[in-house]
């Protein structure tokens, strides 16, 4: 055979696996068993700045990863090669870019057969979040507005409704008129539209925090949650924080609320513990909230009857940027760790 030919056909499959590893439209990043990246496509250096002749077997693979994702990663890694049935092929992370920015992304990485080597895609979802988190303060301003006009408008109209009609009642069973007991059942009636009205608001805007104040709502929930359960519910720490962006702390509110009220009714804590700290990171600092508690833990909660309300914690949290992690107390019970970027805060 011509060696130009033949040539040609050991380089088809090469060519054809570098035309395909270029246009997968995703970043995609070739990743040895140390985790030195290998190599990479155009579409990583779009999305992240930064050129190939810098991350070519010059870079590991956790260094493309935002610090606080940066443990989990690794976790995956060894465990696909140790065990991977176990390993996550798809989960959200942070990656860092060129400018000292984190972008949000989803990761999916799968090993190569017969190979210790991974092939990892990165999808960049930060406009979606960002549009998400949009839609979010949208939608909560709507419902606030809402829930105001039904306060001053409907509410504040019934309540005039109510006066009258007990006025007129109890002026026509001072005269023992015979329609007294029909204007106690309008009465009533109207009584009964103005609770339902303060229901539809509580529904709507469940906590005022513009009016309240974030630490005080926060304060008076525990306060209840304390006499309900007659248990004890503390808060430690904050006073130096900022607390004035009502959209993101209206998620953090609910968060919190969740995760006091799962300790309290599933985890039959006596000590609730609602803990914030400030600690610096690589760019910025963070606000680390965490809800402690000393009951059974999660390994012995019923984690069906919870399942919604985690859910709806982690929705919570992807809103905000947030991070939630669930831990196992050293000394018993469960720790809820909400972690955010201080900015967003205020």
């Amino acid at each position: 055979m011509d060696p130009f030919k033949q040539a040609k056909k050991i380089m088809e499959p090469h060519i054809r696996y570098k035309t395909i590893f270029e246009n997968t439209g995703t970043a995609t990043i070739l990743i040895e068993e140390d985790m030195t990246i290998s190599m990479v496509n155009s579409e990583l250096e779009r999305i992240s700045g930064i050129d190939k002749f810098r991350v070519e077997k010059r870079m590991k693979f956790s260094e493309l990863i935002a610090p606080e994702d940066r443990e989990r990663v690794v976790t995956n890694h060894r465990l696909r090669r140790d065990n991977p049935d176990l390993a996550p092929r798809n989960y959200p992370c942070r990656v860092m870019v060129a400018n000292g920015y984190i972008k949000e992304c989803i990761l999916t990485v799968a090993l190569i057969p017969g190979t210790q080597q991974s092939v990892a895609s990165i999808t960049d979802i930060s406009k979606q979040k960002q549009l998400e988190r949009q839609i979010a303060r949208i939608s909560e301003e709507e419902r606030r507005q809402m829930g105001q006009v039904l306060h001053d408008d409907l509410g504040s109209h019934l309540a005039g409704v109510e006066a009258m009609a007990a006025l007129l009642s109890g002026r026509l069973e001072k005269e023992s008129h015979t329609q007294a007991g029909l204007a106690r059942e309008i009465t009533g009636l109207v009584n009964q539209a103005i609770g339902k009205t303060r229901a539809m608001i509580q529904g709507l805007v469940p906590v005022n925090l513009e009016n309240v104040g974030f630490m005080i709502a926060l304060r008076q929930y525990l306060a209840q949650v304390e006499k309900a359960f007659e248990l004890e519910c503390r808060i430690c720490g904050g006073k130096n924080i900022q607390f004035s962006n009502t959209a993101v702390l209206t998620h953090l509110y609910y968060i919190i609320r969740e995760s006091v009220n799962n300790a309290a009714k599933h985890g039959a804590a006596q000590t609730i513990l609602v803990s914030f700290k400030t600690v610096p990171n690589t760019f910025t600092s963070d606000v680390i909230v965490d809800i402690q508690d000393d009951g059974k833990g999660m390994g012995k909660m019923d984690t069906k009857k919870m399942g919604i309300g985690l859910a709806v914690m982690q929705h919570r949290a992807d809103l905000i940027g947030a991070r939630l992690k669930i831990l196992e107390n050293k000394t018993g019970g469960t720790i809820i760790r909400c972690t955010l970027e201080k900015k967003y805060l205020s």
